[in-house]
């Protein structure tokens, strides 16, 4: 337990100053290394193949990969979103991208009500710090890890710019590590 409290306090502190750091970019930088994601994820294999996409609506700096989501939709797969309800988070089909409304933290969440539970879908997944293990730290609600505890299967790609990439990001018993991490650089792990 004393274990589990202190990974909890290093957690808080690694997250405000990821937070900061990344809240630090410009918007042309935001919009540049977004656009340089968007454009190395949609020449991969895997998102070539994938027929469902789980994609995240940015919130404020993060990576913005709203550009690829409509690429997908153009190109007839389905695409859908998060949405939080108490302490989970389903995702839901969208067929475009103004289908949206302000939800849980201030997020842009679908309005719609077609649930995806497509066990193995490719996962695009936000974060503050990822290392190249593919532990992820997220903003420590536990929505992402509660929803890939129920769907092992999901192939998960975290998603952040190459400044959010540590030596090592600390987990606890409960955290689901990334199949992958992908930044403006590329894959950091496969």
């Amino acid at each position: 337990m004393a274990e589990q409290k202190k990974i909890e306090e290093e957690k808080r502190k690694i997250r405000s100053e990821a937070r900061q750091n990344r809240d630090s970019l410009s918007q042309a930088q935001i919009r540049l290394w977004s656009e340089m994601i968007c454009e190395n994820l949609q020449a991969q294999p895997f998102f070539r193949a994938a027929e469902t996409v789980y994609f995240y609506y940015p919130l404020g700096s993060e990576v913005n990969l709203l550009p690829l989501a409509q690429k997908a939709l153009d190109l007839g797969k389905q695409a859908a979103f998060p949405r939080v309800d108490g302490n989970d988070m389903a995702f839901y089909q969208v067929s475009g991208l103004e289908e949206f409304a302000e939800g849980a933290f201030h997020v842009m969440e679908p309005v719609g009500n077609d649930v995806m539970d497509v066990a193995a879908a490719l996962v695009f997944v936000p974060g503050l710090v990822f290392d190249r293990k593919g532990n992820r730290m997220g903003y420590g609600k536990g929505y992402y890890d509660r929803y890939f505890a129920r769907y092992p299967g999901c192939r998960k790609v975290g998603i952040c710019y190459g400044m959010q990439m540590g030596a090592q990001a600390p987990c606890g018993e409960f955290d689901i590590p990334m199949d992958m991490v992908f930044t403006e650089c590329g894959a950091q792990i496969k």
